[in-house]
Order: structure tokens, then sequence, then C-alpha cells
């Protein structure tokens, strides 16, 4: 992202504390063959670096850069990495637009959720594939909002994804850009490539709780929140009913919800 770019989430606590929940583990699982031991990893849009902490760990004797925008967000980051213990990272505030490292350094090039945000992702695509060495690999991993659907049945969340799919587009960025990445990453340049997908899951108690209360929160003080009145997209109130019915459903027995997850590794000639 550059300032050009608005970050539709913003980085409020109810934001990064979601964000922090992730792990290499669950989200880099369909690159973990292509990190190794001695591994260069460039980590763009690390947030909080939960995810960070795990690509170091994969890539013991390697590095592992984690990149931002923000000074804030990077001291979050920096305290993740002291808390874990992790000394093979550095992080630096930079934009995937133009990224300050040389052509090759790096074997792999990671992103979690970041194309979805961004005014041109094929830039930012080509600009990852530039620093990562021949035969080294860009892994993208992005979700498709249009594919978040639960039971039971919500009004009030069926309103919150057209209005944050609304939102995003007013931002310039793409909701869904999961079923787009293939199509970026031919248009970078990049045709080398696997193409996976995932699902995320939330039907335990704990899951739906921590889900359906953290969108709620997200819904009344974030940036979102914000944008999505400023712009007209909804009023105050109507976010209101929107967080209730979050609410409501992270509290119904019943609830389950899920999105899909669409993941590109592309090797780079």
């Amino acid at each position: 992202m550059t300032s050009g770019d608005v970050y539709t989430h913003g980085h409020q606590p109810a934001v990064v504390a979601q964000h922090a929940r992730r792990t290499a583990e669950d989200c880099a699982a369909f690159a973990r063959h292509v990190i190794h031991a001695d591994s260069q990893v460039l980590d763009v849009g690390c947030g909080p670096a939960s995810i960070t902490v795990g690509l170091a760990r994969w890539a013991a004797h390697g590095h592992v850069t984690g990149v931002e925008v923000g000074e804030e967000i990077l001291a979050t980051a920096a305290e993740s990495v002291a808390d874990a213990g992790i000394g093979n990272v550095t992080l630096t505030e930079a934009s995937v637009y133009e990224l300050p490292y040389a052509a090759g350094k790096f074997d792999v090039a990671y992103a979690h959720q970041v194309m979805q945000h961004l005014s041109d992702p094929v830039a930012a695509l080509s600009e990852m594939a530039r620093v990562v060495r021949p035969g080294g690999w860009v892994a993208v991993r992005d979700s498709d909002y249009s594919t978040m659907r639960g039971y039971p049945s919500s009004t009030e969340i069926t309103r919150w994804r057209e209005v944050y799919r609304k939102v995003c587009r007013h931002n310039g960025a793409e909701p869904d850009a999961g079923r787009h990445l293939f199509s970026w990453f031919r248009a970078a340049g990049l045709a080398n490539v696997q193409m996976s997908a995932s699902v995320w899951q939330f039907w335990t108690p704990e899951t739906r709780q921590n889900w359906g209360y953290s969108w709620a929160d997200r819904c009344l003080r974030t940036s979102f929140a914000r944008q999505a009145v400023e712009y007209g997209y909804a009023t105050s109130d109507e976010m209101e009913q929107i967080a209730a019915g979050w609410r409501t459903w992270a509290d119904d027995p019943d609830g389950y919800f899920h999105f899909i997850h669409c993941e590109v590794l592309a090797q780079v000639s």
C-alpha cells in the first residue's frame, strides 16, 4: 500500500486483535514446501507479525523481512517478534509498490489478505516478483467476501457484506480478490502458477464468538465503520443494528460461518 491507498479495515484494536490470531500454519500452509530452513522470505503487509513469527521459525537459519505501512502497526509487530524470542526477523516501513530491495534478494515473497486492499494489485505482484530470485516464489493468499456466508440467515450480516464490499470498492480495492488472483498473476507476467483454495470455518463456541463479536466491534469502532457512514453506505444506527446482528449470530449455538481463500504460488523465471 501507499499513502494513495485507503486501508478499509484500519489498525484499531479490534482489527489488530483479530489479525494477531493468524498463524503461518493457518495462512501459509500452501507455501510451506517452498520455505526452507535457510530461506530469505519477504512478508508483505505483515500486520501484527503473528504470521511473520511462524515464517521465521520455518526459515530458522534464514531470515524474514516484514514490511508494512504505518509506524503504529510496526511497533505492534516488533512487540510480537520480541515476545516470541525470534532473532531472524527485520521489520521495515515500506510500500509494496516500491520495495527498497535489490532484484532477486529473496527466495519467497509472501502476502496474506493484502491484494484485496490495493488499488493496483498487478503492480504490487510485479514488484514482489522483482525482488525474488529466478527460481524463487511469489506466494499470495486472499479471501473472497462474496463467499462469506453463514447460518442461521441474518439480514444484518447480509447487509454487512453489502456495505463492506461497497466501502472497499469505494476505496479503489477489490473485496472479492481471491477469485481475481489467477488473472492478476498472469497480468503481472507470472504464468507459471499453482492454484489452490482453502476454507475458514467458524462453528465452535470459541471461534464463533470470537469472529462474531470481533466484527460487531469492527462495525462500530474501526476505519471501516467510519468510512461506511462517511461514504453514505450506512447510517450510524444501521451500523449499530448490524453489530447487534453479529452478536446474535455469535451467541446462537447453531451458528456457522465460512468463506473461501484462494492461494497462488508462482515460480519466478
